[in-house]
């Protein structure tokens, strides 16, 4: 045989076996590549999933705080329409007893209500008092008492004050005062609170 020919099969058995492996080598490496890719296609996919899903949890915090705002501000609203509306009918309804207490102190049964008012007085700071009361019921009050009678600017619709001086001691029986400490307790009832 023929050492070239020989030689030739070989070099062509031996490039065979190259090629061979060669084409074994790129197969592994095309799978690695392709195998590499799909992770990382599956990475991608993943991280734009993460990122739509913070993205819609951002939106939906945003949107809850912005709920509970806007449900905060309507409460708010609507408390202060109710406290505006519920002052409105208690003033309403207290200059409608000051209405009625004035009329009142018009009366006729006003006298009586001054008697009972002074013999009160007696009772109450006791020794020597100066009567106080509204300037339009001084001559009233004087035909009903031997004490001392003063004007009072802060008595408006009625009633009188018992001031004893020595002792630093004030009985307050006016309608002023009644009317007032009524608005007090009517507006502490627990009722009428929101």
């Amino acid at each position: 045989m023929d050492l070239e020919a020989m030689y030739a099969e070989k070099v062509e058995m031996f490039r065979a076996a190259i090629d061979k492996q060669a084409d074994e080598e790129i197969a592994q490496s095309t799978k690695e590549i392709r195998a590499k890719k799909s992770a990382a296609g599956k990475a991608r996919a993943e991280h734009a999933l993460a990122e739509a899903l913070s993205q819609v949890r951002a939106e939906k915090s945003a949107n809850e705080m912005q709920f509970k705002k806007e449900l905060s501000r309507c409460e708010f609203e609507t408390t202060k329409a109710v406290r505006t509306h519920r002052k409105k009918l208690i003033d309403d309804f207290f200059e409608e007893l000051r209405g009625d207490l004035e009329e009142f102190a018009s009366s006729e049964k006003y006298e009586d209500f001054l008697k009972r008012s002074l013999a009160k007085a007696e009772r109450e700071p006791g020794g020597n008092f100066v009567v106080l009361t509204a300037a339009k019921d001084v001559d009233r009050v004087k035909k009903l008492t031997d004490r001392e009678v003063r004007a009072e600017l802060t008595i408006m619709i009625g009633g009188i004050g018992a001031l004893d001086e020595e002792k630093g001691l004030y009985a307050d029986l006016t309608l002023d005062s009644a009317l007032e400490s009524e608005r007090d307790a009517f507006t502490d009832k627990s009722e009428l609170r929101l």
